[in-house]
Order: structure tokens, then C-alpha cells, then sequence
């Protein structure tokens, strides 16, 4: 590894830790710098911005957690079986470490938290759509499903994938902004929707996809709510 490339990585490993010990909010550029012992022309050579260090951290998650879901697929399993390992992988509330949620869940509400939200969306699609326009496919020749355009079905699904865990975080944010229990009821309900517009694009049978069970909500809403602010 080249010079530059290390400094780089020391950066983002160090603004992660950082991040996710403190906030992302609470945690100035000057800090970092301070820690690696390095100048700001370093810093800004790397990155131009606070936010987009973070968008790239999270860029690298996304492609740690494609890793491991795809470490949890089956080669000779049947694509639905697969498809359902991606769909649910594809979700960070459930993907995601509770240190990480902690400290991304309150940059949503940010200024700048919608690029970092559309950003992460953005990761999320490259590093899954071409894995799910495989098992479409292979499960268009299987009789699984059918997709004629495997391709621009799969973005699709992405598309609706991350409308989902979006509106499921604002769901989560506002409540725990308002000292209110989150309604897993209503957040279960918006998932069905998801659930239910994948099945019919995909030509699916009713009841074939899971994104994400009651039981993975409630465990991640108890942990978050546990250690919110």
C-alpha cells in the first residue's frame, strides 16, 4: 500500500471510531487531524468534507455486509432462498451494528443527512443489484419467478428496498425524538407493503419474501431505544 493510500485508510479508520464513540456531530475535522498527527492539506487531499468522509465509511459497511450475505447464500439452493438472504441483508436496521445505527440514525436529521442517507442508498444498489439480477434470473429459468428484464427489475427492488429501511428509520427517529414507543405494528405495515409490490414485480408467490421478522424488529428497537442519546 502506497503512502497515500495508508494515510487515507488511517483517516477513515480513525474518524469510524471516533464517529461512533462520540457522534458524528460532536466530532470536528480538527479532531481527527489532531489524532493522526497530520495537517489539514492532508485531510482535505483525501476528502473534501466531513460528510463525505462519512458517505465513504459508509460505502465500505455496505460492502462488508454484501460480503457476509454473500457468504450466506446458497450455490445450489433455490433463488428464492437466496433472494430472501439479499432482500433482508439489503436492510442496514438489520445488517448494521448498533454502534454504527446509534451514531448514523441521529446524522438523518442533519442538514446534511439527506446526501448521507441518498449515499448510502446509492452503495446499497451497486453493491446488491447485480447479486439479486442473478437470482432473478436464475429464478426466472427455475419457474421461482419471472423477470423478463432481470436487469432493470432488479434496480427495482432496490429502489424499494431503500425506500423501506428509510421510511422505517424516520418511523424509528421520530418516536424516539418524541420519548414515545415505537410502533412496530405500523412499521411491520409499511414492510408488508414492500413486501407485497416485490412479490408482484418479481411474480413471486404471495408470502415467499421476508424482509425482516417481528422478532429482529423488536430486538433492534429495544437495543436502539437502550442506548439513544
Amino acid at each position: 500500500m502506497i503512502k497515500g493510500d495508508r494515510k487515507r485508510e488511517e483517516i477513515i479508520r480513525t474518524a469510524e471510531t471516533l464517529f461512533c464513540r462520540q457522534g458524528y456531530e460532536k466530532t470536528g475535522i480538527q479532531e481527527i487531524i489532531d489524532l493522526l498527527h497530520t495537517s489539514k492539506g492532508s485531510f482535505y487531499h483525501h476528502f473534501a468534507s466531513k460528510e463525505m468522509l462519512l458517505e465513504e465509511i459508509c460505502r465500505r459497511r455496505v460492502q462488508d455486509q454484501a460480503a457476509i450475505v454473500l457468504g450466506r447464500m446458497s450455490e445450489q439452493g433455490p433463488a428464492s432462498f437466496n433472494l430472501n438472504v439479499l432482500f433482508s441483508g439489503m436492510m442496514p436496521l438489520t445488517g448494521e451494528k448498533l454502534t454504527f445505527l446509534l451514531m448514523l440514525l441521529p446524522v438523518f436529521n442533519l442538514p446534511e443527512g439527506r446526501n448521507i442517507r441518498s449515499g448510502y442508498c446509492e452503495s446499497l444498489t451497486a453493491a446488491f443489484h447485480p447479486l439479486i439480477t442473478d437470482q432473478l434470473i436464475s429464478g426466472t429459468i427455475s419457474g421461482e419467478c419471472y423477470c423478463p428484464d432481470a436487469e432493470r427489475t432488479g434496480r427495482l427492488c432496490c429502489l424499494l428496498l431503500n425506500d423501506l429501511w428509510c421510511r422505517l428509520c424516520s418511523m424509528l427517529i421520530s418516536a424516539l425524538e418524541d420519548k414515545r414507543e415505537p410502533d412496530t405494528g405500523d412499521m411491520l405495515a409499511e414492510t408488508d407493503i414492500c413486501r407485497n409490490a416485490l412479490e408482484k414485480i418479481i411474480s413471486a408467490p404471495f408470502g415467499s419474501l421476508e424482509l425482516i421478522n417481528l422478532t429482529e424488529l423488536k430486538q433492534m428497537i429495544g437495543q436502539i431505544r437502550l442506548h439513544w442519546n
